[in-house]
């Protein structure tokens, strides 16, 4: 039951609730990377101020720029995203800003831009390091004055819009280099929340892939399937470099082709196949490139959790539990599982391998000890 218990879940009240189409509701951060994350987005949405988001591809901006907006005096407004590396560079003015008829070849009737649809709400420009020069000048000119012009018109539009950006880019490096305006960095670089990448933080793998595994499971009428400890192990020791989206689509593919109920080896990808430098990481042989660059795991996936105060056991690691007695060792792994599945005791049942009964007399034998 121990052995269940893979990482420590320091602070259940971090559940961010966000928009299920991103598919992180009611997700529990583990890692204190993503706690320092959280708090700085707590103490930022609130605020009307410009936020930049940076972080690798796949780390999940869009996802801190809807928390933001969702926890935003504007959250009853619109939020319109708009992919800059997406829009061929002769339409992102339009895109952004809106066009009149016949203001070029296409333009058959008119169109309101992304700043005008998200009036009164928030505006978020992924990739907005890929900005031809020509439109930073006129989106420095736009949040200087709250004002914009379709393209083919003269007449001005006043906006209410909150800008949200984000880029995997290193911007101040393209100032230097004269690729992107520094009046325009300086202007969306207010306040700056950076998202570290999964292999900077492995205690949020397990949490992430058990709430993917429940999303897709729902998504696709799936019967229920569990992840084997061995598939598990293996989560926690990759690298990741595509991040949480490559986390997401794993475990979406081994849900959609599971047939047994049980999420194992034969269900896992290529990329985590037995062969090659991986496997060797995962059974803690000494490895070269991607893996031996990766954030150390420990051996024991025990030792990552803290202390246990509640139950009054002093160290971390297996250290911790040495001289203790099973009853003391027993009652850390329930309430650690508890931590982690924020408090779901069916949940924490079926990790530990016991039946929700026993769990739920288990707990009320430990409320009659302290009471």
């Amino acid at each position: 039951a121990i052995e269940a218990c893979h990482l420590k879940q320091t602070n259940t009240e971090l559940r961010q609730r966000l928009d299920e189409k991103f598919g992180f509701e009611g997700i529990i951060f583990a890692s204190a990377k993503m706690q320092d994350v959280i708090d700085r987005i707590k103490r930022i949405a609130p605020t009307d101020a410009t936020v930049l988001i940076t972080g690798e591809s796949g780390t999940g901006k869009e996802m801190i720029a809807q928390a933001i907006h969702q926890n935003s005096p504007r959250k009853s407004k619109r939020m319109k995203a708009l992919n800059v590396r997406a829009v061929s560079e002769t339409l992102v003015e339009s895109e952004l800003f809106g066009h009149v008829k016949g203001a070029f070849t296409d333009a058959a009737s008119d169109r309101m831009g992304a700043f005008e649809y998200a009036d009164g709400g928030t505006l978020f420009l992924d990739e907005v390091g890929d900005m031809p020069m020509s439109t930073q000048i006129k989106l420095l000119r736009v949040l200087e004055e709250h004002r914009i012009t379709r393209v083919g018109d003269n007449k001005a539009v006043k906006v209410n819009v909150r800008l949200l950006s984000a880029t995997n880019r290193p911007l101040e490096q393209m100032v230097d280099e004269g690729t992107f305006r520094n009046d325009l960095y300086y202007r969306l670089n207010i306040v700056t929340v950076h998202l570290p990448a999964l292999r900077e933080r492995p205690d949020d793998v397990i949490p992430l892939m058990d709430h993917f595994r429940k999303l897709f499971i729902k998504r696709h009428a799936k019967q229920p399937c569990n992840f084997t400890p061995t598939v598990t192990r293996r989560f926690y020791n990759y690298p990741w470099p595509g991040n949480i989206r490559q986390l997401r689509n794993f475990v979406e593919t081994m849900v959609v082709l599971d047939t047994d109920g049980s999420l194992d080896i034969d269900d896992l990808p290529p990329e985590l196949s037995l062969d090659g430098d991986f496997a060797a990481a995962d059974s803690g042989q000494s490895t070269s490139g991607n893996v031996e660059s990766a954030s150390p795991v420990p051996a024991n996936p025990m030792a990552s959790f803290g202390s246990a105060a509640s139950t009054g056991l002093p160290g971390v690691g297996d250290s911790a539990l040495i001289g203790r007695s099973m009853d003391d060792i027993e009652r850390w792994a329930i309430e650690e599982t508890l931590k982690l599945t924020a408090g779901n005791r069916e949940e924490a049942a079926r990790i530990l391998s016991i039946g929700a009964r026993t769990l739920y007399r288990k707990l009320d034998k430990y409320k009659q000890e302290e009471s």
